[in-house]
């Protein structure tokens, strides 16, 4: 038996919905466990904000197909606008629907814009103390207010007055048929995907030049990658209005729906990482431990065993071994080379410690073995670097930038 698509939709609404509370729910769960709520953020609160946004937004889709029966003021021709008759219920259905309509679309530019600013609010924990990195997240609040305040312009100003939004007859024309507006669906699509290339172009650079371990590294750049796919559901949304909208004028509340679903999910996925880690590490060390309790032999630290060598009542000596350790001590390994000049009285001189601005620089110059009797450690040396004995440059650089950013991606829980 073949499901009723609106009946399928209306489940998938739910469930998306469902979802998304499970995410919020995590969210706060992980922020209060490891910060307090006195320590939460601005993009908490609008966090906050959003989950309302967006149950709203689920609900006007919900209401917009079981109560206007999927009926907006567009999918109609003009001979059937001059028949119907304004007192008819179809009528009532199509103005309340067309209503409907707006008050979606205005939801759902809202809660894409209130989830790039949580993007934005998180950058900017994630380059705090970069200099250069304040303005690029100061030009995004205002690329990110700009865009939105033009989409609302764009909503209420396409089509004036604004009534005729749930205009019947006679046809108001396409930009005034908030179903398949192809004024507003491209506009929208546009801002928002230029909006996600800046937003993305932010912390890719940082994670990329920083010094994490490459899977680290690998795991973060595809998380906040994650614009592409809302972009890709942005693109999808724009298409199907475009051109089965007029056919269904539900098609905008089915992929609205849909993309404020998926940039909810990835606008969080930044906070529950850290938790799923934690929680995956946690059952591998169980397992490992597991498994250690079973297969596992008793151990014992080196040194731990008396000696049998050592007899009683006498203090142990430490066994010399050529070219080795002590028996039982705590010696390094060192050959007898190293040894004869260690005991000859050999001194190391660094001549140079140099500091630069935003980095720092170590060189040790001729470390020179200073042998009293000219014996055979000083001739080795002199055969290595020649008269002058050993030269030895070591240069340690590391930058203000990717120090800083490690340490805020540690803070941030990665």
């Amino acid at each position: 038996m073949r499901r009723d698509p609106q009946q399928a939709f209306i489940q998938e609404v739910w469930g998306l919905q469902g979802t998304a509370y499970f995410v919020v729910a995590l969210r706060y769960y992980s922020r209060l466990a490891t910060l307090g709520w006195r320590n939460l953020a601005w993009d908490d609160a609008i966090m906050a904000i959003a989950i309302v946004v967006y149950t709203a937004e689920s609900l006007m889709a919900y209401i917009f197909l079981v109560y206007w029966k999927n009926l907006a003021n567009n999918s109609m021709t003009d001979e059937q606008r001059a028949n119907l008759d304004p007192n008819s219920e179809e009528w009532y259905l199509r103005v309340n629907g067309s209503k409907s309509h707006i008050v979606g679309l205005l939801l759902y530019t809202t809660l894409l814009w209130l989830l790039k600013t949580c993007w934005l609010i998180y950058y900017a924990r994630l380059t705090n103390g970069l200099n250069k990195m304040k303005r690029v997240i100061r030009w995004g609040a205002g690329i990110v207010g700009v865009t939105y305040i033009s989409c609302l312009l764009v909503a209420f100003l396409k089509c004036i007055p604004f009534n005729r939004q749930w205009q019947i007859n006679p046809s108001p024309g396409n930009n005034c048929m908030p179903a398949i507006s192809s004024v507003q669906t491209i506009y929208v699509m546009i801002t928002n995907t230029l909006t996600d290339f800046y937003l993305m172009a932010i912390p890719l650079p940082v994670v990329w030049k920083s010094h994490l371990p490459w899977r680290k590294k690998l795991v973060l750049m595809i998380m906040f990658s994650g614009g592409f796919l809302e972009m890709t559901f942005g693109i999808l949304r724009c298409v199907s209005i475009l051109t089965l909208g007029d056919a269904d004028p539900a098609e905008s509340g089915y992929w609205s729906v849909r993309e404020s679903f998926v940039s909810f999910v990835l606008t969080n996925m930044p906070i529950l990482y850290p938790l799923f880690r934690d929680l995956i590490e946690k059952g591998r060390s169980a397992g490992r431990s597991g498994n250690g309790s079973k297969k596992g032999s008793p151990g014992y630290r080196l040194g731990s065993l008396p000696s049998r060598l050592e007899a009683p009542g006498k203090r142990r000596q430490g066994l010399s071994i050529p070219n080795g350790t002590s028996w039982g001590s705590n010696e390094h390994i060192v050959s007898d080379r190293e040894r004869g000049a260690t005991q000859d009285g050999e001194q190391t001189s660094f001549k140079h410690l140099k500091h630069q601005t935003g980095s720092v620089s170590i060189s040790a110059g001729e470390l020179q073995p200073r042998v009293a009797d000219g014996g055979e450690a000083a001739r080795n040396a002199s055969v290595s670097a020649g008269h002058n004995g050993i030269v030895v440059t070591t240069e340690y650089r590391v930058t203000e930038e990717s120090s800083r950013v490690s340490k805020n991606l540690g803070e941030l829980g990665f």
